[in-house]
């Protein structure tokens, strides 16, 4: 009697765990193309812009429009800087929002007579 027990306790207490196991590492997943659709969220709101400014949004990867190609150019650079010191653990943390504070186009003018390092 007892061991018909444990065989009708078993399937009850798999029930139990299995839904809490397949939980957590569903939520652990996240797709490449979620991380880059949430930095690309991050972006946008850094330039003050939406998809549209850089993106020909009938094909996102379409690198036809300058706007992107220069985008890409910044985020190497972005990225250059970050693993140069800039990464926000003992000084700032290299981002958009630097240089562009909110709009397309940064303020910053290079001086006419600044020298190249």
């Amino acid at each position: 009697m007892q061991c018909i027990r444990k065989w009708l306790a078993l399937p009850f207490l798999l029930v139990l765990l299995i839904p809490q196991a397949h939980s957590e590492s569903v939520s652990k997943f996240v797709t490449k193309e979620e991380k880059i659709r949430e930095e690309m969220i991050v972006i946008s709101r850094e330039l003050g812009v939406t998809c549209n400014a850089c993106h020909n949004v009938q094909n996102f990867k379409a690198d036809d429009r300058k706007a992107f190609k220069v985008g890409k150019e910044h985020m190497k650079l972005t990225q250059m800087l970050r693993e140069n010191g800039m990464d926000g653990k003992k000084s700032a943390k290299a981002t958009c929002y630097m240089c562009h504070r909110g709009k397309l186009m940064p303020d910053y003018k290079e001086p006419a007579n600044a020298k190249a390092f």
